[in-house]
């Protein structure tokens, strides 16, 4: 999967660099935006990504955190998880005044939580109804590589809807997700 990942976003950023330069109306110097999607990922259970960026031009920085994670409301069993939280620099290119296509790359510290062995059951009498098994958790910690691929409808100068493909290559274990979410700031001037 990770093979695969990691070659669409090469063909991709090996098609746009020669794309047309930026179309939106930018008049400003500086455009920004916060962003919050979710979906699914490669793990079990679900991806969610948050992202605040600062654009100049067609080249963009990013602040970014995103992780796949399995929730279970009862027990002591650590829920199963891996997350990043991470720089991205990329280009952005424009095509019309609707559509925006951005790649980046970056660093990110990288966090998964896993269970361990078994340490106890919590039933101390003859009749448990509500016992369940306590175990450890490991915590892997390591530098990842995140990348990312976004396209953006803008709905008006302040808003877009996105969807994204995001991917952490990393020493604990690669994950990839899939999310869909709104984009929200200074993303373009006023058509005149």
């Amino acid at each position: 999967m990770q093979k695969h990942v990691l070659t669409l976003l090469l063909v991709c950023i090996n098609v746009f660099v020669f794309a047309q330069q930026d179309t939106l109306h930018k008049n400003h110097r500086f455009y920004y935006g916060i962003g919050l999607s979710g979906g699914k990922g490669t793990e079990d259970g679900g991806y969610g990504e948050l992202h605040i960026y600062l654009q100049r031009k067609t080249n963009y920085i990013a602040f970014k955190s995103s992780g796949i994670s399995k929730f279970e409301l009862f027990g002591d069993e650590p829920n199963p998880s891996i997350s990043d939280v991470g720089i991205i620099v990329g280009k952005s290119y424009s095509f019309d005044r609707y559509f925006n296509l951005k790649f980046g790359a970056g660093l990110a510290f990288t966090e998964q939580i896993s269970r361990g062995a078994f340490l106890y059951n919590t039933c101390k009498s003859m009749f448990c109804l509500l016992d369940h098994d306590v175990y450890e958790t490991i915590a892997t910690r390591t530098i990842g590589v995140p990348l990312e691929v976004k396209t953006s409808f803008l709905v008006g100068r302040a808003a877009a809807l996105t969807i994204g493909i995001s991917a952490n290559l990393n020493g604990a274990k690669n994950f990839c997700g899939f999310s869909v979410g709104v984009t929200l700031g200074r993303l373009r001037d006023r058509a005149r």
